[in-house]
């Protein structure tokens, strides 16, 4: 199984990120047995988009062939987009990326049904 994490910084042990359209970085695990076979990190060139940047987040994510993303929040678009291409959400929780991959190999996130109602910080928009 594929899993996307939104992602502070470019490694496994950077913090998870509060934000999906606007993380840094995707950290792309492959998830073998429980194990984390290998990740790599991707840039998230969505991060300086005056707007549209959930979509093209979900965009680069389904490009990675993933299964499943890990996030805080995922706005109405980019949500409609994921569930669309059968992409399953899962709440982050604080920790690292490795944490939150921990975690969701122990079934202990959150799967999410619906998308973020919340505002962000810029501008009123959702990130």
């Amino acid at each position: 199984m594929k899993i996307a994490v939104a992602s502070s910084g470019d490694d496994i042990k950077s913090e998870a990120s509060r934000f999906f359209g606007r993380a840094q970085f995707f950290i792309i695990a492959e998830i073998k047995n429980g194990k984390i076979e290998f990740f790599k990190s991707v840039a998230n060139s969505a991060t300086s988009e005056s707007s549209g940047a959930g979509i093209k987040a979900a965009q680069l994510i389904a490009n990675e062939g993933v299964d499943a993303i890990i996030s805080t929040a995922i706005g109405p678009n980019a949500f409609e987009l994921l569930n669309n291409l059968n992409i399953k959400i899962y709440k982050s929780t604080q920790g690292s990326v490795e944490e939150n991959l921990k975690l969701f190999n122990q079934g202990k996130l959150q799967e999410v049904t619906s998308p973020a109602t919340t505002r962000g910080r810029r501008g009123g928009r959702i990130l």
